[in-house]
C-alpha cells in the first residue's frame, strides 16, 4: 500500500548516542536508516539534546548512506540560530539534493536549559518558537528578512543559496499543551505529540491542531497477540529501579506530555487494551505502545487516524522486521478506514 498517497506519513527513531561508542553508534545509525529505506517509510527522528552528539552531523551521515531516508531532526531555539539552522537545510539541499524535515521543540528538560542559561517560562518558549520558525521560514525562501520581535532580531538577512521548492522541508511542532497548540496554528504547522488513549485522543472534546496531528508511539504487532505481548514483556521488564529512574526524570521536566502520560490512570496489564504504559514508566523510552496481534493494534492506530492522526513516529526498531510487522498494522488500519477490503 503507497501510505503517502493515502495521506499518512510514517517515520521511525533513531537510536540516541548515549552510551555508545563512535563505531556502534555509527553503525547503528546508518542501520536503522537503511532499514527504514527500505521499509518505505519516509525516514526516521533524530533526537537533539546536550547529551547526543549533533543531529545534524547524524542526518549529514544518514543521507550520505542512504537512497532516500529523510531525517526528521528535532531542532529547538538554543541548539542553533535561524540563520544557522536556514544554512543547514540550504548546506544538505545543495550538497545532496536531498531533504530534510523538521520537529520543533521548544525544550524539554530542565537540565538543558540550565546549562545554556536560559529561563524562559514553558509558555514564553513557544513564543520564541513563533518567532524562530517565521524567521527560518523567510530565509528558506531565499528573500531578504527583517525581524524585530521580543527574542530575536534581523535586518535584511539573506541565505545566497535557497532552498528549492521541491527540498523545503516539512515541519512539525511538538507538544500537546495550549501553548504547542497555539503555536503551532500560528505557524500553520501540524502538531506531533505522545498521544493518550486512542479514545480520548479521538474524543470531538480534545482540542486538535486545525492544521494536522501526529504521534509518537511504539508498536509491537504480529499475527498472534500472545506472541506480541511475549515480545513485549521480554524487551520491557517491569523493572523496579527504572521507575524510579522515570520518577527523576519528571522531576526535571520542563514540558507537558511527560506528566501527562504519567498521569494516565490505566494499569501496566490488562486495562488498557493495546495501550501499554510500561515501556515509558519504567524509563525503557519516551512513548507508549500498542501492542498485540495485526487486527488489535490496526483497531487502535485507526482511531487515532479517525482523531485526525497522519504522521507517525514509531519508537526505534530493534530489527528490520519491527519496521515490517508496524506498517502491516498501519496498512491495516488505513484500509479499514477507507472500506478497503484488501
Amino acid at each position: 500500500m503507497d501510505l503517502a498517497a493515502r495521506g499518512v506519513t510514517i517515520y521511525s527513531t533513531c537510536r540516541s548516542s548515549i552510551g555508545y561508542g563512535q563505531d556502534s553508534h555509527l553503525r547503528k545509525l546508518l542501520e536503522t536508516a537503511r532499514w527504514a529505506d527500505e521499509a518505505g517509510y519516509r525516514g526516521a527522528l533524530l533526537y537533539s539534546d546536550n547529551t547526543s552528539i549533533d543531529a545534524w552531523m547524524s542526518a549529514q551521515a544518514a543521507i550520505a548512506n542512504t537512497a532516500g531516508f529523510v531525517p526528521l531532526i528535532a531542532v529547538q531555539p538554543l541548539d542553533k540560530s535561524p540563520f544557522a539552522l536556514a544554512r543547514a537545510i540550504s548546506s544538505l539541499a545543495h550538497l545532496y539534493g536531498r531533504q530534510v524535515d523538521i520537529n520543533y521543540v521548544s525544550g524539554g528538560f530542565s537540565r538543558d536549559l540550565r546549562v545554556q542559561g536560559d529561563a524562559l517560562p514553558h509558555d514564553a518558549r513557544y513564543d520564541r518558537l513563533v518567532e524562530y520558525v517565521t524567521i527560518v521560514r523567510g530565509l528558506l525562501d531565499g528573500g531578504l528578512t527583517s525581524h524585530e520581535g521580543r527574542y530575536y532580531n534581523f535586518r535584511r538577512a539573506r541565505l545566497t543559496t535557497p532552498v528549492p521548492a521541491d527540498l523545503l522541508p516539512r515541519a512539525y511542532v511538538s507538544g500537546s499543551s495550549a501553548a504547542s497548540l497555539q503555536a503551532g496554528e500560528s505557524l500553520g504547522l501540524s502538531q506531533l505529540s505522545f498521544p493518550l488513549l486512542p479514545a480520548e485522543f479521538a474524543s470531538p472534546d480534545t482540542r486538535k491542531n486545525r492544521f494536522g496531528a501526529g504521534i509518537s508511539i511504539g508498536i509491537i504487532a504480529r499475527d498472534d497477540s500472545s506472541e506480541a505481548w511475549r515480545i513485549a514483556h521480554k524487551r520491557f521488564p517491569a523493572d523496579p529501579d527504572g521507575a524510579e529512574r522515570m520518577k527523576l526524570l519528571l522531576s526535571a521536566a520542563v514540558s507537558s506530555w511527560q506528566p501527562q502520560l504519567a498521569s494516565v490512570p490505566i494499569a501496566d496489564e490488562g486495562e488498557g487494551g493495546a495501550y501499554w504504559l510500561v515501556p515509558f514508566r519504567y524509563h525503557h523510552t519516551f512513548c507508549p505502545y500498542l501492542v498485540g496481534s495485526y487486527d488489535e493494534v490496526a483497531q487502535a492506530v485507526a482511531t487515532y487516524l479517525k482523531g485526525g492522526a497522519r504522521t507517525f513516529v514509531f519508537d526505534l526498531p530493534q530489527e528490520p522486521d519491527d519496521l515490517y510487522h508496524t506498517r502491516i498494522a498501519v496498512e491495516r488500519a488505513v484500509a479499514a478506514l477507507d472500506g478497503d477490503p484488501s
